[in-house]
């Protein structure tokens, strides 16, 4: 019954990870056809801000509300009905106000400094109902997960947005351009609270208390600085390049990293909740040591799973956006896709490692490893500001395999594995991932022999069927463990 209901809250978690990662993205690409590439690039660099800072309040106070636990000699005060909660609810909502005066003070002075025909800095304004939703349900949101009600949030995610996507759907049609993507983000962002506040039924127990405060928060600024630098470099990418590129590169690049994203979601989203409590398990069973044949198992795993997306996605970009987007705003993000899936290895590697760097108790090694991916980034990326979208991620990508340069040696340390062995544990599935892409390139790239439509369902899955056989030859352990699963 227990290995029922765990693999129940599985299932619901994986929904949850795609709804709230690769839910959005999806219905930002189904509204991309109906607008110009320069209206998407408008609401890319007005939302860019304020998704970055929404880490302060669903990393920093919701994980804290997870993490509380009751101290010893004070009862009630890691309870529900204790007073760290409501202290925590006082600190999300003054942050909450402060990322609203800060979002405000930046719209004022780009209405003032920036002449664009699309209202970036109105949209922003717009948006500053989001960071205050937040703010109120964060508390009640940590306590949902706390309860384990994770099939309750994946369906409140979802009805959430489909609500709001309806009302998108409807601004497009009636003519609102790159407003129908705020009023998405808005109604989506309020909905998802509102639910959350109801469902938790939680409320604070008295007036902000400064002491209290004061010692919930070291901990919660730590949980959410560690989230603003994991999750900052590529909104910072985005509202930078509309700010010196202009709103085409701005949405070019809002495209690519909405791709992006759904991979990410459907891949890597399911593998981050999967793997580290089988990491744990693995050390409670080898002593308190993790052992290095269960990190190279899920790193020979991850990486059958992820490279027929990452590499798939590089070959059919062309042709698989010209038909979801329509060809005009396909043309600017092509490219952009196409680099920024460059890092499928990177991030494989980095997923898994960084799952197993928390379960082995080192979770400073990832954090300086985000610290160093994003300052890399800047250095690189700022001169290719004056060049192209194309250039600066470029420089991202670049960025991150030398981070993971001095990462991968840090923890050969820590973990007893060579560089090569962690290293060889992902490039072979993607040598086989490269072998199957192969053929279906030669066909995307040569004009005369670009398939039809209707030719790409039998394409895919000869490349597929390649792929298990090339997988079969370089990975025989995650065949075997697949065919010993389906028998």
């Amino acid at each position: 019954m227990a290995q029922g209901k765990l693999k129940g809250q599985a299932f619901w978690s994986v929904v949850l990870q795609f709804s709230r990662f690769g839910g959005n993205a999806v219905v930002f690409l189904a509204m991309a056809r109906f607008l110009t590439i320069e209206q998407i690039g408008a609401f890319g660099m007005a939302y860019a801000p304020i998704r970055w800072t929404q880490a302060l309040h669903k990393a920093g106070i919701s994980n804290s509300v997870v993490a509380t636990i009751r101290d010893k000699g004070r009862e009630t005060a890691g309870t529900e009905d204790g007073p760290v909660f409501t202290a925590l609810f006082w600190l999300s909502l003054g942050l909450s106000l402060l990322v609203m005066a800060g979002l405000g003070g930046l719209a004022l002075l780009l209405a003032a400094v920036q002449d664009q025909e699309q209202p970036i800095a109105e949209m922003m304004l717009a948006m500053l109902a989001v960071p205050l939703a937040l703010g109120l349900a964060a508390v009640p949101e940590g306590l949902l997960q706390r309860r384990l009600e994770i099939r309750s949030l994946a369906l409140r995610t979802v009805t959430a947005q489909l609500l709001a996507a309806g009302l998108a759907v409807g601004l497009a049609f009636a003519g609102y351009g790159g407003w129908a993507l705020v009023g998405f983000a808005t109604l989506n962002a309020v909905l998802s609270s509102a639910v959350s506040i109801i469902m938790a039924g939680w409320r604070p127990l008295s007036g902000p208390k400064w002491h209290m405060i004061r010692q919930e928060m070291p901990r919660a600024m730590t949980i959410a600085g560690r989230a603003l630098i994991a999750g900052g470099t590529r909104p910072l990418m985005q509202f930078c390049i509309g700010l010196f590129l202009g709103l085409e590169a701005s949405g070019a690049f809002q495209i690519a990293q909405r791709i992006y994203q759904i991979i990410d979601a459907l891949c890597l989203a399911p593998i981050r909740f999967l793997v580290l409590p089988l990491f744990a398990r693995a050390r409670e069973r080898n002593g308190g040591a993790l052992p290095g044949d269960a990190v190279l198992t899920g790193l020979k795993t991850a990486g059958a799973v992820t490279a027929p997306f990452y590499l798939g996605t590089i070959v059919i970009a062309a042709p698989a956006l010209n038909l979801i987007i329509g060809p005009e705003n396909a043309a600017r993000s092509i490219l952009p896709l196409q680099i920024l899936c460059l890092m499928g290895f990177n991030i494989t590697l980095v997923t898994i490692l960084t799952q197993a760097a928390t379960a082995a108790g080192h979770p400073g090694i990832p954090l300086r490893r985000a610290v160093m991916a994003l300052l890399l980034t800047a250095a690189l990326g700022l001169p290719a500001l004056a060049v192209s979208a194309e250039a600066v991620t470029l420089c991202f990508v670049l960025a991150a395999y030398a981070a993971l340069s001095g990462y991968l040696k840090s923890l050969s340390r820590v973990l007893g594995l060579p560089v090569r062995a962690m290293l060889g544990a992902v490039a072979r599935p993607y040598l086989a991932g490269l072998l199957a892409a192969l053929p279906l390139g030669a066909v995307t790239m040569t004009a005369d022999l670009r398939p039809a439509p209707w030719a790409w369902a039998p394409l895919l899955l000869g490349a597929a069927g390649l792929y298990a056989l090339c997988l079969g030859i370089f990975v025989p352990q995650v065949r075997n463990r697949f065919l010993a699963r389906k028998g």
